[in-house]
C-alpha cells in the first residue's frame, strides 16, 4: 500500500512505513505553467490507479508505477483547481487548505 502526496505540479507514492518514495511523476500540462511552477494538485486513488487534477487537466496514472495511462485537456473548462470525486470519496481544495471526505 502506497501514500501518495501531490504538490507542486507532482504526484509522488510513498512507502507510509519506511517513508521512501517509490516514484515521482510530474505532470505537464502544455501550458506557459508547467508540472514545477508550483501548482496544486489534487489525488484520488481507486482501483490501482491515481487520478490527478492540476490547472485544469485530469491525469490518470498507474498506481504502482506512476506512469502516466492517460490525459484529459478538461478543455472549455479554464485552468483552475480541479476537484475530483468517485466512489463515495471526494477530494476538493477550499482556499488554501484541503478537505477530504469518504
Amino acid at each position: 500500500m502506497n501514500l501518495y502526496i501531490g504538490c507542486n505540479g507532482h504526484v509522488a507514492a510513498v512507502d507510509p512505513a519506511t517513508g521512501r518514495e517509490k516514484w515521482r511523476t510530474e505532470l505537464r500540462t502544455g501550458t506557459v505553467l508547467s508540472g514545477n511552477s508550483r501548482q496544486d494538485v489534487c489525488i484520488l486513488e481507486h482501483e490501482r490507479r491515481v487520478y490527478a487534477g492540476t490547472h485544469g487537466h485530469l491525469f490518470c496514472l498507474d498506481a504502482e508505477t506512476g506512469r502516466i495511462r492517460w490525459t484529459n485537456e478538461l478543455k472549455g473548462m479554464g485552468y483552475n483547481d480541479v476537484t475530483l470525486a468517485m466512489a463515495g470519496k471526494s477530494v476538493q481544495y477550499v482556499s488554501t487548505h484541503t478537505h477530504t471526505t469518504t
